[in-house]
């Protein structure tokens, strides 16, 4: 009898110890640059191989995360979601979660700073910038305007620019002393930069307010804050990247990709994906994600002439790039 019931109590551990397991993702080995995309509508990640520009995996995540960040080590994704607890960390090569950071909900963005020793993440619910190291020890928070949402980086300056998304201001903060030193104010709606550090000039774009659909793109200075000039890009620019002298900019109110001069003169333009949110660039391509026609487009970034186009998971929201070490 006791031989029965010791068998039938190590079934019934080892369905609690798997039902506690938690689930294993495909492998991504060390030496595939990919471009990953974190899908909202159906909760996973697709991973593009960048050499062969097709899909490699696809990880059914069971979460809603919104975002993910590539740490140094090159193998941990830190995924998070504004909805989450927890940002939660990934072995890619083991294909498994290793870890969680503590967060609380809220987070909409992150960003792995260029020192690579921290992480500055976004705080809606709090109205916050949270700085944490690799470790996932939080060291500080900073003050932001309602509805922070798109944070840039000064390099040159050693600066945290955070645009608010409901509040026309933006905020300045010195990532020495991880204090807010400035403020600007923008435009109603604000959304999408860049910097160039060379004429201190920020591009910012955005979405527009109420009726009033933002077409231009604002460029300010970025050491007073002055508007300096508009440049058109209709409609919602929200989006940006640089390369060779041109800023390449993303419309998603007119699904338009534009390719603009430095100094705010139209080089090309071309209508891509739909509902296009995301774009990078990897091994000399540009990469657009389309939302709504849940695919990563392939361009050549000299003509803007389309390459190729891979099939992802629904709702690309965010991409992040693993290339290789140059």
């Amino acid at each position: 009898m006791f031989k029965k019931y010791w068998f039938f109590g190590l079934i019934l551990i080892t369905i609690l110890l798997s039902s506690c397991t938690e689930k294993r993702q495909p492998s991504i080995p060390e030496d595939i640059s990919f471009a990953a995309t974190v899908n909202i509508k159906d909760m996973t990640v697709s991973f593009v191989d960048l050499k062969k520009m097709a899909l490699a995996e696809e990880w059914k995540m069971e979460k809603p995360y919104t975002g993910a960040l590539i740490l140094p080590d090159r193998d941990a994704i830190l995924f998070y979601g504004n909805q989450l607890e927890t940002a939660d960390l990934y072995s890619l090569k083991e294909g498994k979660k290793i870890g969680s950071w503590e967060t609380g909900t809220g987070i909409v963005n992150g960003k792995l700073l260029a020192d690579k020793t921290g992480v500055a993440l976004v705080d809606q619910d709090l109205n916050k910038i949270r700085f944490f190291n690799i470790e996932g020890k939080e060291l500080k928070q900073i003050e932001a305007e309602s509805n922070p949402l798109t944070i840039l980086e000064s390099r040159k300056a050693k600066k945290l620019f955070v645009l608010s998304f409901n509040h026309e201001k933006l905020a300045v903060i010195d990532l020495q002393t991880k204090e807010k030193t400035d403020e600007f104010i923008t435009h109603p709606s604000a959304a999408g930069a860049w910097l160039n550090e060379e004429s201190n000039e920020l591009w910012i774009g955005g979405h527009g307010e109420g009726i009033e659909i933002e077409q231009d793109i604002h460029v300010y200075d970025s050491e007073t804050g002055d508007l300096k000039k508009t440049i058109p890009a209709p409609s919602m620019p929200i989006n940006f990247l640089e390369k060779d002298n041109h800023v390449y900019v993303l419309s998603h109110g007119s699904n338009m990709l534009y390719k603009i001069k430095e100094s705010g003169e139209l080089a090309a333009s071309v209508s891509i994906a739909a509902n296009p949110f995301e774009m990078a660039f990897a091994e000399g391509k540009l990469l657009v994600a389309g939302y709504d026609s849940n695919d990563v487009h392939i361009l050549d970034p000299e003509n803007l002439k389309s390459l190729k186009t891979i099939k992802v998971g629904e709702g690309p929201f965010k991409m992040v790039l693993r290339e290789r070490m140059k």
